[in-house]
């Protein structure tokens, strides 16, 4: 039979053990939660409203020690806020650790999309159009997102139906044709200068254009104008 110094050895480790396995751990479902929370809030940044975040499980064997301060977000290098994404939640102590939570960001967005395939070179009407909702799981930088940026514009390529569309699909109408006379525009300390012109190509509304001067037999470069002039910087 063991002596009492041995049997206090035994309680005092077997009390240890127990407070070890029943020591309060920081929750997997509430840091699942904080990643949804935050990366909600990175898109809502962005401009989207209506945003889907899933989490991907977190490991339910993960043992991490109840954080005794609020969890911190570690900083997103990422731009993007859609799609694939980690989020870095911390917990500075007493015991510290990290966690990444990864998450796929989607939202709907109302955007313009063509209701009849376009073919190429065909100019784009509002009757084209129609707004439509999508779920998106990229950001739209590079798509054309209101209708008044594609109406009038040309369409470099063909288009389908239903399609979103990139700035790069869109080119200005050409007012202007090779060997056409153009009106050149010049300015200089508040006066504005006319001068007769010979477009050597082919441009539209906001495009930069070679022409020469019909004056001076010179080639200069200028900007065209929604009026068919060229302004010449």
């Amino acid at each position: 039979m063991p002596n009492k110094h041995v049997q206090t050895l035994i309680a005092t480790s077997l009390l240890g053990l127990s407070g070890f396995a029943y020591a309060e751990l920081q929750s997997v479902s509430g840091i699942a939660a904080t990643a949804a929370r935050v990366a909600e809030a990175r898109a809502a940044a962005q401009g989207y409203e209506r945003v889907l975040v899933e989490v991907r499980p977190i490991d339910t064997r993960l043992r991490l020690a109840q954080c005794g301060s609020p969890l911190s977000i570690l900083p997103n290098m990422a731009k993007r806020s859609l799609g694939q994404t980690s989020i870095g939640i911390r917990c500075a102590g007493p015991e510290p650790w990290t966690v990444y939570a990864r998450a796929t960001v989607s939202a709907i967005v109302t955007v313009p999309t063509l209701n009849a395939p376009i073919t190429r070179g065909s100019v784009i009407s509002e009757g084209d159009l129609e707004m439509t909702e999508r779920s998106v799981t990229q950001d739209l930088l590079g798509f054309v997102t209101k209708i008044d940026h594609i109406v009038g514009r040309e369409a470099r390529r063909d288009l389908a139906s239903g399609q979103l569309m990139r700035s790069s699909d869109l080119i200005s109408p050409k007012i202007i044709e090779r060997g056409q006379t153009v009106d050149l525009v010049a300015k200089a300390a508040g006066l504005k200068v006319h001068m007769q012109g010979k477009s050597l190509g082919r441009g539209g509304v906001g495009e930069r254009l070679y022409v020469k001067n019909l004056s001076s037999g010179k080639r200069v470069e200028g900007l065209v104008l929604a009026s068919g002039s060229v302004l010449v910087n």
